[in-house]
């Protein structure tokens, strides 16, 4: 499907300091959303954006309240996308001050913890790595080394029914040709649960996946592999490629440090 926006009609801004993102789906519209959407609607001048696909919108993307509807897959697959084509939307809603916090559907907020971070002064790429590690990507030739990671495939072999979701434009796939899909760059990222992108970083994104119309699916030749199909491990292609470094935070999620802004629930698989 064209993902190429089209010039919208000149619409008054809102300022704001920063957009609390939070990426859901339809499925969890009635899960996740209404037993973990945030108390309060914007906290410090940082809009909350609830965020959901729907292929068949008639218009690029369609703001209800607090609610951004953004025309595109509304699969798991696709989330790299969605992430985007909303960064964009939000860029054309909202004069944006310093970045977006991008969090996951499932987190039960400190809200305390919260707003500290937001008054916190941030880096560009900033979030929590399993690896406890700051990146630095000094070569660039390093994002040559790939690794073959089955992790939708075995996703969705758990989840074969998303297949036939209209919603999901995944029609023409399957696992077989979903394992033609595997290999990316061997590099470690922010835990996709939660992190910050600052408008700089945001910018890198929305020029790097216009330049790929937004596939997933395509092909770096740089890299020699397929970088854009798990999200935080696409951002993270996107960061180093654009010589932007990650910036470890052990505060983000489900540690100790009285510092931590969530707990991740996973829950309503």
């Amino acid at each position: 499907m064209d993902a190429v926006y089209s010039t919208l009609p000149s619409i008054s801004k809102k300022n704001v300091d920063g957009i609390i993102l939070v990426l859901s789906c339809q499925k969890h519209r009635n899960t996740r959303l209404k037993e973990f959407s945030l108390r309060k609607t914007n906290y410090d001048n940082w809009e909350v954006i609830y965020v959901i696909g729907d292929l068949f919108l008639k218009q690029n993307y369609k703001l209800d309240g607090n609610l951004l509807y953004i025309r595109c897959e509304d699969s798991y697959l696709h989330l790299l996308k969605k992430l985007a084509l909303a960064i964009k939307s939000l860029k054309e809603l909202f004069t944006i001050k310093e970045g977006i916090l991008r969090c996951g559907d499932d987190l039960i907020f400190n809200e305390d913890n919260l707003i500290k971070f937001i008054k916190y002064k941030k880096f560009d790429y900033w979030g929590q790595s399993p690896s406890k590690q700051n990146y630095k990507c000094i070569d660039k030739n390093s994002l040559k080394n790939i690794r073959d990671d089955k992790f939708m495939v075995f996703y969705y072999n758990k989840h074969k029914e998303d297949f036939s979701n209209p919603q999901h434009g995944m029609m023409n796939m399957n696992i077989k040709t979903l394992s033609k899909y595997t290999m990316r760059p061997d590099i470690y990222e922010a835990a996709g649960v939660i992190f910050y992108l600052s408008n700089k970083a945001c910018d890198i994104v929305i020029s790097h996946m216009e330049r790929i119309n937004f596939d997933v699916l395509s092909y770096d030749t740089f890299t020699k592999s397929y970088p854009y199909t798990i999200e935080d491990c696409g951002i993270s292609f996107i960061m180093y490629y654009n010589n932007i470094d990650f910036i470890d935070g052990q505060f983000f999620y489900d540690t100790p440090d009285k510092n931590t802004i969530a707990k991740h629930t996973n829950k309503y698989k």
